[in-house]
């Protein structure tokens, strides 16, 4: 939560301190919202969300039990950071790199015993951090400028680093699921709707996934892979200088995660939806 409202308060405190633009230095048919023609672009998010989902850790003959996120092991609460860097080549193209860090941290009492990877956890309170870092490096196109709306869209990778540990009187087992993962295709569209010369309405969606594949990897045999990522979005804009926009809103994350070999059978899934703070700067 702390690091959530530090990084709130640096986003406000950009917003508000920043140089603004006198409202007499912008033309009517002119917004300050509308999508940049060139140069580079700086963005830095954070969310605070209500996430659900289970993690499921099996090993040889135990299948692990589904120890759901927020009811079986106490994370009530998520946090996310965001950055992103794209640099515009022309008016319609852009190459964007993206990392997003995940805050899954809870505890809560296990009665009766928990099976995660192999080894008993509980009865008593158990401990959980399912902290992750995904990156993504996309490439972006101004699909449509007409009616004075804008439609982007994007293709590109995502890999996603995920290590779930769970931790019980001193006792500790984690779940390396990254040795698997592989970059997942995404694609996406951004709508643009400018509202005025400073405000926006803005609405997002992406997505994408591997079927079951073979990852690669030998453990217990081969180790097949399954992986979904989807993420939406609807926020407003407010465009605080010509450089300098802020933008406001609610976003939904989910992520599966499904590798199955002769020994393992693992599986991590998150819901995830809350508010979205972010400020974006043209350079």
């Amino acid at each position: 939560m702390l690091r959530l409202l530090a990084t709130a308060a640096l986003v406000l405190v950009l917003g508000v301190t920043w140089p603004t633009v006198s409202e007499g230095q912008v033309r009517p048919e002119e917004s300050l919202t509308r999508p940049a023609d060139s140069g580079l672009e700086v963005s830095l998010a954070t969310r605070l969300g209500i996430p659900s989902g289970y993690v499921r850790v099996g090993e040889g003959p135990l299948r692990g039990t589904r120890l759901r996120l927020h009811d079986d092991l106490g994370i009530d609460v998520s946090e996310a950071l965001e950055a992103s860097v794209a640099l515009h080549v022309t008016p319609r193209d852009a190459l964007r790199a993206t990392y997003l860090y995940y805050f899954l941290d809870g505890g809560a009492r296990v009665d009766p015993t928990a099976s995660f990877n192999g080894d008993g956890f509980g009865p008593g309170h158990v401990h959980i951090n399912a902290d992750f870092y995904r990156v993504g490096l996309d490439y972006e196109r101004l699909l449509m400028s007409d009616y004075g709306a804008f439609l982007t869209g994007s293709i590109g990778l995502t890999y996603v680093h995920l290590d779930p540990k769970l931790s019980w009187q001193g006792h500790r087992s984690h779940e390396d699921f990254y040795r698997q993962e592989l970059p997942v295709p995404i694609v996406g569209v951004r709508f643009d709707i400018p509202m005025g010369p400073r405000f926006a309405a803005r609405a997002t969606v992406g997505g994408g996934g591997l079927p079951r594949v073979d990852s690669g990897r030998k453990e217990g045999g081969t180790v097949y892979l399954q992986q979904i990522h989807a993420d939406a979005g609807i926020s407003v804009v407010y465009a605080i200088t010509r450089a300098l926009q802020l933008d406001v809103g609610y976003h939904l994350t989910y992520f599966y995660q499904h590798e199955k070999s002769h020994e393992d059978d693992n599986a991590f899934e998150l819901y995830d939806n809350g508010l979205r703070v972010g400020l974006t700067i043209r350079f």
